[in-house]
């Protein structure tokens, strides 16, 4: 008895399939035969079904601690964690620390999975589903979480970070994601806190960015998240007011807010002296002002 071919479901490869003989010898043969088969078939699945990415440093866009400030021992809490909905200027707040504060190094959870996949956000959501994107992303937190371990990282996660997806595929509060980017007290998170009309402002018809949810729209999801970003948050930088910049908290004082809180929670000295932390005293001065 031969092998003859047989095609599975929409497969373009075709599995082998042998027909029972009473010979040990061909069904050793038929047995061989069909384990080729499904080596080919397990194959061609690796094929379409990206991997999860495999990281080194080479995958990130950082900026190494030099000079003076390579001498500076990290104290404990010393990685800064930026949250927020999508659009609400996390990027571009991280390349303004980066630019007032040298030590720090840039890790962009969004970019590394781009790299590392080898295809955009869109595209492989549209192909694999917002659940197997959750799965790289918690990934991608779990290896950028280990190599801060020597401190003075600056992580600029996606705005779906605090999100995993349960049984029925409804967002839920990512725990596991934010609990491994914290590492026991050695990240602090910092919440970008916005208006949902600032956030559809700035994402409207932006094609780079997937939709969210095929049942709710985008003021929803917002707005059921917003109690996660604030759940995972050590600290709260609140920039509502409007929709528009120019009605909202500018860029240089959220930056100087940020940066006063990491010098504040770790002790670690300033780089530039306007963003040192208020003493107890100042503090105190500025009350009596009020009065």
């Amino acid at each position: 008895a031969g092998c003859v071919s047989e095609m599975r479901g929409s497969a373009t490869a075709s599995a082998r399939w042998c027909a029972p003989t009473t010979s040990n010898r061909s069904a050793r043969r038929n047995l061989a035969c069909f384990a080729r088969g499904q080596q080919r078939q397990q194959r061609q699945r690796q094929r379409r079904q990206p991997q999860l990415p495999s990281l080194t440093a080479q995958n990130f866009r950082s900026n190494p601690p030099t000079g003076q400030a390579q001498q500076s021992k990290p104290n404990r809490h010393t990685n800064l964690i930026l949250i927020g909905g999508r659009g609400c200027g996390k990027s571009a707040l991280c390349r303004r620390i980066m630019a007032a504060e040298p030590r720090f190094s840039l890790y962009s959870l969004d970019d590394i999975i781009v790299e590392s996949s080898g295809m955009s956000i869109p595209r492989m959501v549209q192909d694999f589903g917002w659940r197997h994107f959750r799965e790289v992303e918690f990934e991608v937190c779990k290896r950028v979480a280990l190599l801060c371990d020597r401190g003075w990282c600056l992580i600029d996660a996606g705005g779906g970070v605090v999100v995993d997806l349960d049984d029925d595929g409804d967002e839920t509060y990512s725990q596991r994601k934010v609990d491994t980017l914290k590492r026991n007290g050695l990240g602090k998170i910092v919440y970008l806190r916005r208006d949902v009309e600032y956030l559809v402002t700035r994402t409207s018809g932006d094609r780079n960015r997937p939709s969210l949810s095929d049942v709710r729209s985008f003021e929803q999801v917002m707005g059921a998240r917003a109690p996660w970003y604030e759940r995972a948050a050590d600290y709260v930088v609140d920039a509502t007011g409007g929709s528009v910049e120019k009605e909202v908290k500018n860029k240089q004082e959220i930056k100087r807010e940020v940066l006063r809180y990491f010098y504040q929670v770790t002790g670690e000295v300033p780089a530039d002296e306007q963003y040192r932390p208020p003493t107890d005293d100042e503090d105190d001065d500025d009350d009596d002002d009020d009065d």
